[in-house]
């Protein structure tokens, strides 16, 4: 008879009783909390507990509310819900400061480039020997152009961690005299070594010199003259040779780079070593080294 519908006219019915609730402040702060086993602990117990915790050089600037909440579940037998022991902070100034984190440079992922000179792209990754006499392995990190397939630096150690990686770049980079005309693309994979934030933030300060990328997720074929290499470190040294001890590992495997960069000769590159062909390109010669897709 109004024209109202039936939830219009009901809507208006408790309207009233929906503005009392509205200024509801809500359900006062306890101050105690009922513990499991049936006790109620006070608010003020807890926040001296937490204040002792806190007074500990251990717990000082370490230990959030969270691990709070769990260590007096252990030593106390408390169980008290995680946002209350963060508010019981709060107010006792007991939270610790937010630790800043810190953003690493962005990954750069491969792309497909046409390599048609020296010094344009080289790839690098890590290996693994072993040292029969001393019953323990050792570590290969290599660095190779992938235009001459010359190895330009190497590292051999019983470890090889970011400041090795670093050592051994800066090494080949001297050797072989590069600066920022030659536009250097360095290519790895995701390990450890190469991704660490130490590598990361210290060639982003050369990156006016060279520009470093990362192959794909499970697309070796992208670091594939790095992994040929490897491949023939394995079938031609270290698979048919006896090491002792690692003084002998370390100085047959430079050895034996030394004579796949000056001897050992390359279908691939015209039936020359990785050295002659540099020599050759640096000459003004032509080789018959085809343009690489990769």
């Amino acid at each position: 008879m109004a024209g109202l519908s039936r939830s219009s006219w009901y809507f208006r019915v408790k309207a009233p009783e929906q503005d009392r609730r509205r200024h509801n402040a809500g359900r006062p702060v306890p101050g105690a909390t009922l513990n499991r086993d049936g006790t109620w602990i006070l608010d003020s117990t807890v926040a001296a507990l937490l204040a002792g915790y806190r007074a500990r050089p251990e717990y000082s600037n370490g230990g959030g509310y969270q691990k709070l909440t769990k260590m007096l579940r252990r030593d106390r037998g408390m169980f008290i819900n995680k946002k209350k022991i963060y508010r019981i902070c709060e107010e006792n100034g007991l939270l610790l400061e937010q630790r800043s984190k810190h953003s690493r440079p962005v990954r750069r992922i491969a792309k497909n480039r046409d390599v048609s000179r020296p010094h344009q792209v080289w790839q690098f990754d890590l290996k693994y020997g072993y040292v029969d006499g001393e019953r323990r392995f050792f570590f290969i990190l290599a660095f190779i152009d992938v235009f001459t397939r010359k190895v330009v630096g190497e590292h051999v150690g019983l470890r090889c961690q970011a400041g090795d990686l670093r050592n051994a770049l800066t090494r080949a980079l001297r050797s072989e005299c590069i600066t920022a005309k030659h536009e250097l693309v360095i290519r790895s994979d995701n390990g450890p070594q190469m991704t660490a934030k130490e590598v990361q933030v210290w060639l982003a300060s050369l990156e006016e010199k060279l520009m470093h990328e990362f192959i794909p997720v499970r697309t070796p074929n992208k670091n594939a003259h790095i992994e040929s290499f490897f491949s023939i470190l394995e079938l031609e040294f270290l698979g048919v040779t006896f090491f002792s001890t690692f003084s002998e590992a370390y100085e047959k495997t430079h050895k034996f780079i030394r004579f796949y960069n000056e001897e050992r000769i390359h279908g691939s590159i015209g039936d020359i070593a990785p050295a002659e062909a540099m020599a050759m390109y640096q000459r003004g010669d032509l080789l018959n080294i085809k343009t690489i897709s990769m």
